[in-house]
């Protein structure tokens, strides 16, 4: 059976085992009926999967899976599964050495138990599904929290196991080869490479058997005190592999998976003018940090006649007029219009020019909410991404103001600090040859048309897919080669082969993990973001502090809002199953396109704007 062939879904009387391959069933239960007759062939086929399925678990801290020599099974789910004579069980199998002998425990520790696990000869190895019929239907209940068995039956009632269908021995094949290929068994436990792809793959088939059987789990959690939820929802299709993921059928129909490119970066675009506030602290780090200079230049200005400054800013730095096909206003929000994904925004212009410039008057509402020294404040809603009409934000004046210093142009806006010796300027010639001083202040309006720069591109890089892409280089620029495949091997468990997927997989993972992670953390990846988005990434590490994952938890509750509250209902409630992966949906084929302009249209119309959205 393949992919082009519809796989049969399970009955209700049959569940999937999974079991070392090198087990000749056969062989077993031939052998079990001359050890005893109390052995029944389906219980003992149940209990090496059962030992097969302990022997591996699910560590959610580094989210990945870990494989085990030896797993404590307590002797009620032994009973569970062999009747009251499991011991029977357990020493046949000792004694035909597909266990290892069963490890002592401590009688003084409360809820101790046995460990189990399987002799060298079928321990670590390649492992298949079969699949057992049974005279009684087999029913597990949901698992689910309180909240989700009130308010999210909508979403749980759609997982019926009789109703999915999978290649079980496709999904293995795929697994296998991506995993361990080219390995060679028994595989040794001391080789941490090995043993973490036999995890991945080994915990990969153990989720497949807990699906088609029924297992499910459902979480979301909600906010204290309130009947609301909050963050994402995890189903039993969120602890699936992409892999078995990309395979499984509903009702006969395929499913396909509709990903929306770039999420989180994308909602961060979106958050970042809530937080884009010009606070006197923020002016006074951003004047004294070296990235922000190095990024613009700051140094590099000679401080003489304002016409000759602004004729070498113009020459230096080139405009700060945004092509019209990128951008377009209306009713106070974002609308894309075809951008071209090439252009540039590291080269404002008139950078130090007070009067307002046509990138602020051509995004004033859009960037209105978030200029202000007193913004809103209190819950994060649908309200608070609308664009109002707000009062001109008040200006912060520099302590050091240059109007303090006599003899200077009093009808300027850069501050007074002067600390470096001109060289080479083109406007040189045009003033007094003389040692000239250098300005190591902006003013706070310079700084408002640097940021709105800053969030304008960095959101125009998620809706055009290539926010992972961009840091590509400056990642790799920063990690040497060697650690950079070290980093990759470890966190996708297969082999680094200087592929561009694997690299943009990679800076995505690195990109990530830095915004969730604490302030101290991914130093090198921070480096990199400060270089290219200073004023953004002073406004991350600002909020972060405290409480690191504070935006992650938020940007997590706008994500579940749309995703799951907004698309998967509206879609399910017109009679299209649709299936939530965190920032995917997964429907059958012929609702694609139907699916595909729902996400389209509330993103547009919640935000103005849509990122990509493609067919995984």
């Amino acid at each position: 059976m393949r992919e082009n062939t519809i796989p049969k879904a399970l009955s209700k009387y049959e569940l999937t085992l999974l079991i070392p391959e090198t087990i000749n069933i056969e062989e077993l239960i031939k052998a079990s009926v001359l050890f005893s007759i109390e052995i029944e062939p389906k219980k003992l086929l149940s209990l090496l999967s059962l030992i097969t399925t302990e022997l591996t678990s699910y560590n959610y801290e580094k989210e990945i899976h870990v494989t085990h020599n030896k797993t404590k099974i307590h002797s009620d789910e032994l009973k569970k599964c062999c009747g009251n004579n499991y011991k029977v069980y357990i020493n046949f199998l000792l004694k035909s050495d597909v266990l290892a002998t069963r490890s002592p425990f401590n009688p003084k520790a409360k809820g101790q138990s046995f460990g189990y696990g399987f002799s060298n000869s079928h321990a670590f190895r390649r492992l298949k599904i079969t699949v057992l019929d049974y005279p009684k239907p087999i029913n597990y209940d949901k698992s689910l929290d309180s909240y989700v068995k009130n308010y999210e039956k909508i979403l749980y009632n759609l997982f019926d196991r009789t109703k999915f269908s999978i290649d079980f021995n496709l999904a293995e094949e795929n697994l296998f080869n991506k995993y361990l290929e080219h390995f060679t068994f028994p595989l040794n436990s001391k080789d941490k490479s090995k043993w973490r792809r036999y995890s991945a793959y080994h915990g990969a088939l153990k989720q497949l058997v807990m699906f088609l059987n029924g297992e499910h789990t459902f979480i979301r959690k909600t906010k204290q005190s309130e009947r609301k939820p909050s963050g994402r929802f995890y189903s039993p299709l969120t602890f699936l592999s992409k892999i078995t993921r990309s395979l499984l059928y509903y009702e006969g129909k395929k499913l396909q998976q509709l990903d929306v490119k770039n999420m989180f970066p994308y909602l961060l675009s979106q958050y970042l003018p809530k937080i884009a506030i010009l606070d006197s602290q923020r002016v006074e780090r951003l004047q004294n940090c070296p990235a922000f200079k190095a990024k613009y230049k700051l140094n590099a200005v000679p401080y003489k006649a304002n016409q000759w400054l602004e004729q070498h800013l113009k020459e230096r730095y080139g405009t700060l007029l945004l092509p019209k096909t990128i951008l377009g206003v209306t009713n106070g929000r974002l609308v894309q219009q075809g951008s071209n994904k090439y252009f540039s925004l590291d080269k404002p212009k008139n950078l130090f020019q007070y009067s307002d410039s046509h990138f602020q008057q051509f995004n004033k509402k859009f960037y209105s909410n978030f200029l202000h020294n007193n913004s809103q404040t209190g819950n994060w809603n649908h309200n608070d991404w609308k664009s109002k009409r707000e009062s001109k934000p008040q200006r912060y004046t520099s302590l050091n103001s240059y109007n303090q210093i006599k003899g200077l142009y009093g009808n300027s806006h850069l501050g007074t600090t002067y600390t470096e010796t001109h060289k080479g300027s083109n406007v040189s010639g045009k003033v007094n040859p003389a040692p000239v001083d250098y300005s190591n202040y902006i003013s706070t309006k310079a700084l408002e048309n640097i940021m709105n720069k800053e969030i304008f591109k960095f959101n125009t890089l998620t809706i055009e897919g290539f926010v992972y892409d961009y840091f590509i280089t400056p990642f790799k620029s920063k990690i040497h080669i060697v650690e950079w495949a070290l980093k990759y091997q470890s966190l996708f468990n297969t082999e680094y082969n200087h592929l561009y997927e694997q690299d943009r997989d990679l800076a995505k993972k690195l990109l990530i993990s830095m915004l969730y992670a604490q302030n101290n953390h991914y130093r090198k990846e921070q480096e990199v973001f400060k270089s290219e988005f200073p004023i953004l990434y002073d406004l991350i590490r600002e909020k972060k502090k405290g409480n690191h994952k504070i935006i992650t938890h938020e940007l997590f509750d706008l994500e579940a809002e749309i995703i799951i509250d907004t698309v998967a209902r509206d879609l399910i409630k017109k009679k299209i199953p649709t299936f939530t992966i965190h920032d995917c949906i997964a429907v059958q084929e012929e609702n694609i396109e139907i699916s595909k302009l729902k996400l389209k249209d509330v993103f547009i119309s919640r935000f103005g704007n849509c990122p990509k959205i493609k067919l995984e």
